[in-house]
Formats: C-alpha cells, structure tokens, sequence
C-alpha cells in the first residue's frame, strides 16, 4: 500500500469490522466519524494542493475562505451526527481518529524508503 489513503480506508474497516458486533450505535458511530474522516482527508489534500498553487490557480483568499469554509462544515457535520443521530459518541471518535495510525503508518513507510 503505498497512498495515505489507502492506508487509511484498510484501517477503517478494520475498526468498522471490530465495532459490527457492538451493536447498531456504535457500528453507526464508528461508520459516519470514520466516512466524516475519509472525506475530510480527500479536501484537506486539495485544498492544500490549490494552496500551493499545485492544482489550479492558487487564488490565496478565495482558497483561505474555502479551507475555513470547509472546517465550519466539518465541525457542523460532527455537531449533527452527536446531537441528532443515535449514535455511541465514543464510537464516533474512534471512527473520526482512523487517520491518525494511517498517517502515523504511511510517515514510517515513506521515512524508511528514503
């Protein structure tokens, strides 16, 4: 596996296959902070490729306005699924912290090859 998000989508679901026997909550908790994550990865990385000008025309405001834009989504998003969806906050957090051993795991990988 050699793309971080490649890493990432096996951990989660080896985390989602982990949290099936828990029960509907927790299964739905660790599913949408989880998907939250993925998505949230994908836009992070473009939005800091039209930062440094390597995707599009870094048009420096506009681009600032949009990573802000797409943080206060982020956060609505999380707001909504732990207040309106019936799910295991935990569950939730463990599934939205799925990056963080894909990074931990593709900056140990990519630091041995160098």
């Amino acid at each position: 596996m050699s793309t971080l998000h490649a890493k990432n989508a096996l951990i989660f679901a080896l985390v989602m296959t982990a949290a099936l026997p828990f029960g509907p909550p927790v299964a739905l908790g660790v599913a949408l902070g989880g998907s939250l994550q993925l998505l949230n990865l994908r836009l992070l990385e473009r939005s800091v490729a039209y930062m440094l000008g390597l995707a599009g025309s870094g048009q420096g405001g506009a681009v600032q306005a949009l990573i802000g834009l797409r943080f206060v989504a982020l956060m609505g998003a999380c707001a909504f699924v732990l207040i309106a969806l019936p799910v295991d906050p935990l569950a939730f957090a463990i599934g939205f912290s799925v990056t963080v051993p894909a990074v931990l795991w593709h900056g140990l990988m990519s630091a041995r090859e160098a």
